[in-house]
């Protein structure tokens, strides 16, 4: 039977956990279309469906290839899909990959000129450029030292658009530069980067005269790579650069102006359906601009408005409102009057570079009637460079709000909105990075069959301190969720997760929702999985939702039992936990064990590891003197290597922290080397205990020895010995103290008390010296010597030098 089940385990697949997903080529195609697509990464066994983030995109034929490092599968983009990323994730049968994104546009796609071998580029110099027709979205590589060169046929008074998407396919820190060259390669219009696309680029012109007209591409310092992917939009598309109003309520119709485009502003009423817009039109521009959702009423800017006098409206309307307006004029400021009442907690935020405008704003908030300065701020500091100002109200009466540019810039696309709103209360939560240089790192809920996983999210409250509950109105079918409670004073908590041994094989995106139970606010994750982010530079492309992507995977080669004694841990007091693997046939490596979450003032070790061919390591926690007394529940993660890195966790466990049952003081001692003393221990019962609880003196310096000792729930003062030798180094020790263990139904109980006992080792006093006996000599008084002279000042010495002649 056990070679049956050798030859059977010989014939399973092999596992490969954490697949990894590096590159997908083509990194994008055309609405309507299908695109065949290649998957390249790591440990890309075993293939199954493809995870998208947004609608509009669906998959046929996922094959895996010809070894584990590629897939394959084609993707039928719906004629109305939302142009732009399309975040997703590849799940095979042991997990999903990082996110990565497909990229759908409008135009048919081409193909960068490549020589046979595809070694080399035909297209890299201006005289021998890649013709292409108008209106195509190419896809091509920035290499080192490389420029990329596109001809396109165009009619004088054409508008002629590119736009790039380099940066934002999420690859590397590529920073591209495009421009459009005549037949003379004049340089009619260039670009390096825009805030709207964040580092990658777009411009456009009129076309002065009919011809050809050359596009140039290239990473803007020449220092190009294979990872320089770039997607170019060559058209005659709009490509407006901002759109005002920047607000709206979701659903209503507005009239709004795109601003920027190189033909002049564009007017179009849209229904507003989501917060990114597109001029409407056969041809739209490839990337929207982002707006506002808010149900504020909204105060538009009305020159002139620079100073108290033309700070406007004359009539100031009452907080909660919005202004917003355009820094279109030179060193141009806005100035808005507004009342409030005293004591209302005001928010004053403004919307600018978060909706890709250029303004770095900075805001003033200043009283009307003594024109004293309230406030004032130009980063806010939590990831974004908007201004923000938190504004209790002094008084009944009339503010002055101020904006401007941080160095005075201006522009017809410095377009902001500034929100004067009470601020709320607010819930959140999101999973804690597991790597500094690695933000997806855990950022997944992979559950493998039969097993767990715990996450341990950060809680994110805002203007409320309340206990939080969470529920998840849907799960992966066969998954449950163990949420304990989180106590007001609780920024973290433990949930677990746990896949039935026959829950299918699957994943989704799942909200999972907490909840106030005083107030009923509730709140969802917010993740943020940055793509590229660069340490001290900070983070350019990133991805936010607010669901889970989780899991159901393939078994994992082992599982962890936790045991935890039925006793507390006390303040100022260890514990130790037993961690137990039962590992798989065939399954012998080493298991890295972690706890990841753990009560408030409770410290662990960074890991333990059960080595290769062990089932058991011991995890020893220790609280400190403020440890949050409760009963909680806690669980260990186990990580181990088994064709990539599989993760699982044992079940919550209860813990206890409580209060000590003994408290303990030393009184200084002190003796020499060589002699031996005893020290004063004076306790305290803290709590009833039953029987004889042992006491041992910890820290003594090097030579001092102390035998343990028995105690009693009323022993009130214990002399304990101590033996100290002649090599006892002499000085002040004062880091004495006592580990005293109770024993309560078989189990310890561990106590660390009376930190900073004192034993003072002095120097042996210095032997006396003999006596000198006394003789009868008679001694000579010698003569008193005369006292010395005074020494003469210098007008004395003067004075007898010209009485002497």
């Amino acid at each position: 039977m056990k070679t049956v089940l050798l030859l059977f385990l010989s014939l399973l697949p092999v596992a490969a956990f954490s697949p990894h997903l590096e590159v997908i080529t083509p990194r994008g195609g055309e609405k309507g279309t299908e695109v065949k697509v290649t998957f390249h990464g790591q440990r890309l066994y075993d293939p199954q469906e493809l995870l998208f983030y947004r609608p509009g995109i669906t998959v046929k034929n996922l094959a895996k290839g010809k070894d584990h490092k590629s897939a394959t599968a084609t993707l039928v983009i719906a004629p109305d899909a939302a142009l732009g990323e399309h975040n997703m994730r590849l799940r095979c049968a042991e997990g999903l990959t990082y996110l990565r994104s497909f990229w759908v546009g409008q135009f048919p796609t081409v193909d960068e000129a490549k020589s046979e071998d595809r070694k080399r580029d035909l297209n890299d110099t201006f005289e021998s450029p890649q013709d292409v027709p108008m209106n195509v979205t190419i896809h091509g590589t920035a290499l080192n030292e490389d420029a990329d060169y596109y001809r396109v046929q165009a009619k004088k008074g054409q508008r002629l658009s590119v736009e790039v998407e380099g940066l934002r396919l999420g690859r590397m820190l590529f920073d591209p530069y495009v421009a459009i060259l005549d037949s003379n390669r004049f340089e009619i219009a260039a670009s390096d980067d825009h805030p709207l696309l964040k580092r990658d680029c777009a411009t456009s012109a009129i076309i002065p005269e009919d011809g050809a007209y050359t596009i140039l591409i290239r990473e803007s310092s020449y220092r190009g790579e294979a990872k320089c992917q770039y997607r170019l939009h060559l058209g005659d598309f709009p490509r407006p650069t901002a759109i005002f109003p920047p607000a709206a309520r979701q659903g209503e119709t507005v009239e709004f102006t795109f601003i920027g485009d190189i033909s002049g502003p564009i007017k179009q009423a849209i229904k507003v359906e989501d917060d990114v817009i597109y001029p409407t039109g056969d041809i739209t521009s490839p990337s929207g601009i982002p707006i506002k959702f808010s149900d504020l009423n909204s105060i538009t800017e009305t020159e002139p408005n620079y100073g108290y006098a033309d700070a406007k409206p004359a009539q100031a309307p009452a907080a909660p409102l919005a202004f917003q307006g355009i820094l279109s004029e030179k060193e141009d400021q806005d100035w808005f009057r507004f009342t409030a009442k005293k004591g209302q907690n005001l928010r004053i935020q403004v919307y600018a570079r978060s909706l890709r405008s250029p303004l770095d704003s900075v805001i003033q908030v200043r009283a009307a009637k003594d024109k004293k300065i309230l406030g004032t701020n130009d980063d806010q500091t939590q990831g974004t460079p908007d201004s923000r100002i938190d504004f209790k109200v002094p008084e009944d009466g009339e503010y002055i709000l101020i904006v401007r540019d941080q160095l005075y810039r201006h522009g017809p696309d410095f377009i902001y909105r500034v929100e004067i709103a009470p601020r709320i209360p607010s819930l959140s939560m999101t999973l804690r990075p597991a790597d500094r240089n690695d933000d997806q790192k855990y950022k997944v809920i992979s559950i493998p069959r039969g097993n767990r996983l715990l996450a341990d999210p950060t809680i994110n409250r805002a203007n409320i301190a309340c206990d939080l509950y969470l529920t998840s109105p849907q799960l992966p079918p066969g998954v449950s969720l163990d949420a304990p409670h989180a106590p007001r004073n609780h920024s973290t908590l433990p949930l677990l997760f746990e896949a039935a041994p026959d829950a299918p094989l699957g994943a989704g995106l799942y909200t999972i929702t907490g909840k106030d139970p005083k107030t009923g606010l509730t709140g969802n994750f917010h993740e943020r999985m940055n793509i590229v982010a660069i340490n001290n530079l900070g983070t350019f492309v990133s991805h936010t939702d607010q669901r889970l992507a989780i899991v159901v995977t393939k078994e994992a080669p082992f599982q962890l039992r936790l045991s935890v004694p039925p006793v507390p841990i006390v303040r100022n007091g260890t514990i130790n936990l037993k961690v137990m693997a039962e590992r798989s046939e065939g399954f012998d490596e080493k298991i890295r064990v972690t706890i990841p979450w753990r009560p408030p003032g409770i410290n662990a070790p960074a890991s333990v590891e059960i080595p290769k061919g062990k089932n058991e390591v011991i995890l020893t926690l220790n609280a400190n003197g403020d440890a949050s007394v409760g009963e909680y529940k806690v669980a260990v993660t186990g990580t181990a290597n088994h064709r990539g890195e599989v993760r699982v966790s044992s079940k919550l466990q209860p813990l206890k922290v409580a209060e000590p049952f003994v408290g303990l003081a030393f009184d200084m001692a002190a003796t020499e080397p060589g002699k031996n003393t005893q020290i004063i221990a004076k306790l305290e019962q803290l709590k009833p205990f039953s029987g004889e609880a042992s006491l041992t003196v910890h820290a003594l310096p090097h030579g001092v020895t102390a035998g343990p000792q028995k105690i009693k729930a009323d022993t009130k003062e214990l002399a304990i010995p101590l033996t100290v030798s002649p090599e006892t180094r002499k000085g002040k020790h004062s880091n004495l103290f006592c580990q005293v263990i109770i024993n309560q139904n078989g189990h310890p109980i561990a106590h660390n008390v009376g930190h900073g006992g004192v034993l003072r080792v002095d120097p042996p006093p210095p032997a006396p010296k003999k006596a000198v006996p006394k003789k009868d000599v008679k001694v000579a008084k010698a003569d008193p010597k005369p006292a010395p002279k005074k020494p003469l000042s210098r007008l004395e010495q003067l004075r007898l030098l010209n009485a002497n002649k």
